[in-house]
């Protein structure tokens, strides 16, 4: 079965969906985007993503071309159609077609998603833990925004990987923000922290869902500023994304974190995140 992309309130075979040249996504990078897990074929945390849209394309003064209700049983229909089970909807939305000019257009925004599979994510308990190397944070200051402007975070993450790492932190002034495509926490004693949202981070959905979670597994969330230092001499750390749910870290540059599995606080932690999804996708 070929795959399917819904373009405009349109749905039509991926392979045959087209998209001006002078679409200002392509053109300016002028848009915002989401990742929604699928799990047995039904999304996670959906309602969430969607918030985040709207707050993201209010933050570049770009009008939802429908109303999110309307978004959500598009998204819900589309998924009906079974073709995904494991795996993700990507969505997309930009401002437009026009001719090329920085003054934003009259248009009609582009709006699109379509669903892609993903390997079902192992155990958490048997898992290695990955590397992370440090990036000086040269973002801008709307990382709380979705922005399809990824450039800094493509980089960082190539740098990390030819350095045979596994994800790129980022470091602002000495204090840690987040990763190239994660959120990322660390746990000291029985209190879990993480950089507040604002200007160098992104309201991460599965991060929203952990800072809930934590009591239910004795842990204190907190959303706080920490230095490189203070993570690297952590109990435990861990990144967070919606498509690898939580990632266990044992090595920070030259450093190595905790022990050769995963550590016990993040593993509970785990545990309780696919309860979650099991509860809300049943």
């Amino acid at each position: 079965m070929s795959e399917l992309i819904w373009i405009n309130g349109e749905v039509m075979p991926l392979a045959e969906a087209r998209i001006g040249v002078e679409d200002r996504g392509f053109q300016f990078a002028d848009g915002v985007y989401e990742v929604i897990r699928l799990y047995k074929g039904k999304p996670f945390t959906l309602d969430q993503h969607l918030e985040r849209l709207r707050k993201s394309a209010d933050g570049i003064e770009l009008k939802l071309p429908v109303a999110v209700e309307q978004l959500r049983g598009e998204i819900t229909r589309f998924i009906s159609r079974g073709a995904v089970g494991e795996g993700m909807i990507y969505l997309q939305l930009t401002r437009g077609a026009a001719g090329r000019n920085h003054a934003f257009p009259d248009c009609r925004p582009t709006l699109l998603f379509y669903a892609r599979v993903l390997e079902p994510l192992g155990d958490p308990e048997k898992s290695e833990g990955i590397r992370l190397i440090t990036v000086a944070d040269e973002r801008w200051k709307r990382c709380w925004v979705k922005s399809i402007a990824l450039l800094p975070n493509v980089l960082a993450k190539n740098k990390a990987l030819a350095a045979g790492a596994d994800e790129a932190v980022f470091l602002d002034h000495g204090v840690v923000t987040e990763c190239s495509a994660s959120n990322i926490f660390i746990i000291r004693g029985r209190r879990l922290l993480t950089h507040p949202v604002g200007a160098k981070v992104l309201p991460g959905i599965t991060r929203a869902v952990l800072l809930e979670l934590a009591p239910s597994v004795g842990l204190s969330p907190a959303e706080e500023a920490f230095s490189e230092d203070e993570a690297i001499h952590a109990d435990e750390v861990f990144i967070t994304s919606t498509t690898r749910e939580i990632s266990w870290v044992s090595r920070w540059d030259q450093a190595t974190i905790g022990g050769a599995k995963c550590p016990p606080q993040t593993l509970a932690l785990h545990r309780a995140l696919r309860e979650r999804v099991a509860a809300e996708t049943a």
